[in-house]
Parts: C-alpha cells; structure tokens; sequence
C-alpha cells in the first residue's frame, strides 16, 4: 500500500473531525424591532446529551423584560426537562417532569407551578402497536389530586380506513386559558 502525503492528509482530518462532532454546539438567534428587541441561544452537547434553550424579550417604550429558559436532560430511560420563564412584571411559572421510554412509547410524569403559587400534577403517556394504531392521553391534576383536566385520543387503522377518538374533560368551572392571537402576514 502506498502512503501519499494525500492520503495522510485525508486520513489526519478524519481522525480529528470524529471528536470535534461531539462537541457542543451553540446558536444564537437576535431581533430588533420597533416594539421589542428579542435573544434566543440554544445550545446542544450531544456528549453529554443535554439541551438548553434561553430566551429574553424586551419592550422597547417600557423597558420591561420577559424570560424564558429551559434544559433538557438525555437520560438512560428517556429524558428529564425543566422550564422557567419570568413575565415582564416578575411573575414566575415553572415546569419539571420525565419521559420515559416504554415498549412501544412513552410516559411522562411531572409538575407545574403557576405564577400566582399554585402548583399542578402532570402526567401523560403514548403508544403505537405497529399496525399503524397508537393512543395517547395527558391529565392535569391540581394540589389535591383531583383531575382538573384530562384528554385521550385512540386511533385505529384497518381496511384502508384512519379512525380517530378523542375525549376531554374539565373539571366544573375549569377553562382553557385563552390563547395570544398571532399576527397574520
């Protein structure tokens, strides 16, 4: 076999680009606008097997800022993740939970804080057969176990035919809080 200097020089960059690939990357996203001014960095070590996302938003005529941060963490079961994020007034709500990988999906199991103190059971699973058929359900529970909110979905397949089942269910004087409409355009 013959040894170019072509080749060493092939072989060397492959021997070092193996490492540098698992090396943690990081990005940065900015914007300035005429009401806010905006950062989001997220950063990804596939070493480690950890994730983490911060962002912070500013109004530019109050000066008032909202942040966001979250870590998700690769586990040998599946993964665990934490959100924190903080209003423009100093209001904080927070949310910790796992997934677990299970035979066929996964469950989750974790809880919630409000901003006004109270704190919230979360929990959830999904799974698929094979055969194109999965189910998924998630639930809230409040600070006495009660379920305040539940939804399931079942999907089957067969025939050439998709049939989906969803139920939900709120408890008495339980509303879904309103979402922020998103400009069009």
């Amino acid at each position: 076999m013959f040894k170019t200097p072509m080749m060493i020089a092939s072989l060397a960059a492959i021997a070092l680009a193996a490492p540098l690939a698992a090396q943690e990357k990081s990005r940065t996203k900015t914007y300035d606008g005429p009401n806010a001014t905006a950062t989001k960095t997220t950063t990804v070590n596939p070493e480690t097997g950890t994730a983490t996302r911060d962002r912070a938003v500013t109004n530019v005529s109050t000066g008032k800022t909202a942040t966001s941060s979250a870590v998700r963490q690769r586990t040998e079961t599946g993964s665990t993740i934490g959100v924190v994020q903080t209003g423009p007034n100093g209001g904080t709500r927070s949310l910790e939970g796992e997934r677990v990988r299970t035979e066929g999906g996964s469950t989750f199991t974790g809880s919630a804080t409000g901003r006004g103190g109270q704190t919230y059971g979360l929990g959830g699973s999904r799974s698929r057969d094979g055969q194109g058929n999965s189910q998924a359900s998630q639930s809230v529970t409040n600070g006495a176990g009660e379920t305040i909110a539940a939804r399931d979905r079942v999907t089957t397949r067969g025939n050439g035919q998709v049939s989906t089942t969803v139920n939900k269910t709120r408890a008495q004087g339980v509303s879904r809080p309103p979402r922020a409409r998103r400009p069009r355009g």
